[in-house]
């Protein structure tokens, strides 16, 4: 395949056009209208596979807008951030320490970049605007609601990355806690202060290896490392689905798949699944914020350069070990949404605002 010549990630300010005011009235009755008939709402920013879930879908984040904060378009790097393409009735948790904020980033590089500057790299007729950046060391997440949830359930979560061309891959050099890169985690503190947690997670290790976790001792799962493939050779020249489920069995079991699918113009898909826990938690889960959960774009030690899109927190009962969260039809193009259809159910542990 013939690569796009690399180009340096430049952040800067975005100047949208102003819309046009004063618009006939009856234009806005009309869209209600069909809004209406449509039997579901739909909230401008938030996906088609969330919408399609409807309250199976917890929240999301497309990370496919310039501006944050009511319409800034400067992204400083070590602040909190409320991007504005994700609406308050779908967006991912507030920050802990200020409900206002929904995600922090502290990588030297943060913020959006144009995706047209990497058409090569992204399937033909995808509608995205813009990909995430997050350049160099530092800590970044897009978090997911706290889990407070009854067994008999699975609770999934989904994003896109990409390694640009030029992006180091971590090194074994294990000195000074060593080289790594967050990808994705489910995770939570069961009993603060008792170091009960689970950890449930993809992450980038030596040479580019994407290796999966399933540890902590809320769960008391066999540890194991088991690869997904390797970010260098599946996940540069494409995109990559990342995909993580924890399956909460009606006795209490936890179980633990993970995927990564490259879609076009790669191919190719790996699916890890971790064995059953060996400790049983049949009262429920009520698992605290740990601020390293969801979307993880922490880097240790060394300086990547990823971009991010499209990130989605579901749940669905009853537990369905064949459910997925799926592709994103606005970065996949086409697609249908992909996996099952789950049973509606109210949402827990989100705050919405």
């Amino acid at each position: 395949m013939t690569s796009k010549a690399y180009t340096k990630p430049v952040i800067t300010n975005v100047h949208l056009h102003e819309r046009s005011l004063g618009r006939p009235r009856w234009l806005a009755v009309i869209a209600c209208f069909f809004l209406i008939m449509a039997g579901a709402p739909a909230f401008a920013g938030t996906e088609t596979r969330c919408n399609d879930l409807g309250s199976a879908c917890i929240c999301g984040e497309p990370l496919n807008g310039a501006t944050h904060g009511g319409g800034q378009t400067t992204w400083t790097s070590g602040q909190m951030f409320n991007a504005d393409d994700s609406p308050a009735a779908t967006q991912c948790f507030p920050y802990p320490s200020d409900p206002g904020e929904e995600f922090y980033c502290g990588a030297p590089g943060v913020g959006p970049v144009p995706a047209s500057n990497y058409t090569a790299f992204l399937p033909p007729g995808n509608t995205l605007s813009y990909l995430f950046l997050d350049q160099g060391p530092g800590i970044c997440h897009v978090g997911h609601p706290r889990i407070v949830e009854q067994p008999d359930m699975t609770y999934c979560i989904r994003a896109y990355s990409r390694w640009d061309p030029a992006s180091p891959m971590p090194n074994s050099d294990f000195t000074n806690g060593g080289q790594q890169q967050k990808i994705m985690t489910i995770g939570g503190d069961f009993a603060p202060g008792q170091g009960i947690y689970l950890n449930a997670q993809i992450s980038l290790g030596p040479g580019g290896d994407l290796h999966t976790r399933f540890d902590g001792s809320m769960f008391d799962a066999p540890i194991d490392f088991a690869s997904l493939g390797n970010a260098s050779t599946d996940c540069t020249n494409a995109m990559c689905r990342f995909e993580i489920c924890l399956d909460y069995s009606a006795i209490g079991e936890g179980r633990l798949r993970l995927r990564r699918t490259t879609i076009a113009p790669g191919s190719g898909q790996v699916t890890v699944f971790k064995p059953v826990g060996n400790t049983l938690r049949p009262n429920g889960l009520d698992l605290i914020n740990l601020g390293a959960q969801g979307l993880s774009m922490f880097a240790q030690n060394y300086s990547p350069i990823r971009y991010n899109s499209h990130f989605i927190v579901t749940h669905v009962r009853p537990e369905n070990r064949s459910f997925w969260p799926g592709p994103a039809c606005e970065v996949e193009a086409g697609c249908s949404g992909g996996g099952a259809r789950p049973t509606p159910m109210q949402p827990t542990g989100l705050t919405v605002r």
